[in-house]
C-alpha cells in the first residue's frame, strides 16, 4: 500500500504543480505514535488526509482540491494588487 500510494502521490503532484515530501513513519517516534499502523498516510495542504489504500480517482481528487485552492488563492491576490493598483492611479483611495 505505501508504494502504491506514493506512485500514485507522485504523479498526480506533478500533474497539479504540488510539491510532494516522503516521511517514513518508523523514522520518528511522535509520527508512529500519530499514527501507528495506520499507513500509509497522505496528509494535504489544507488539512485534506488520506489513509491506506486509496484509489487512484480519489487521490486524483484531492490533488485536484489542493491545486483549485491554490490557483484560488493566487487569483485573489492578483485581483487585490490590481485593484489596489486601479486605485493608486485614480488617486481613489487619497484623502485630500
Amino acid at each position: 500500500p505505501c508504494f502504491a500510494l506514493r506512485r500514485l502521490a507522485g504523479r498526480s503532484a506533478r500533474r497539479h504543480g504540488v510539491r510532494l515530501r516522503v516521511v517514513e513513519v518508523d523514522s520518528d517516534p511522535e509520527l508512529v505514535r500519530r499514527f501507528g499502523d495506520q499507513v500509509p498516510v497522505l496528509l494535504l495542504p489544507g488539512g485534506g488526509r488520506l489513509q491506506g489504500r486509496a484509489a487512484a480517482r480519489d487521490v486524483e481528487e484531492a490533488f485536484r482540491r489542493v491545486d483549485a485552492r491554490r490557483r484560488g488563492s493566487w487569483m485573489r491576490r492578483l485581483l487585490v494588487r490590481a485593484t489596489a493598483a486601479v486605485r493608486a492611479r485614480s488617486g481613489a483611495g487619497s484623502r485630500p
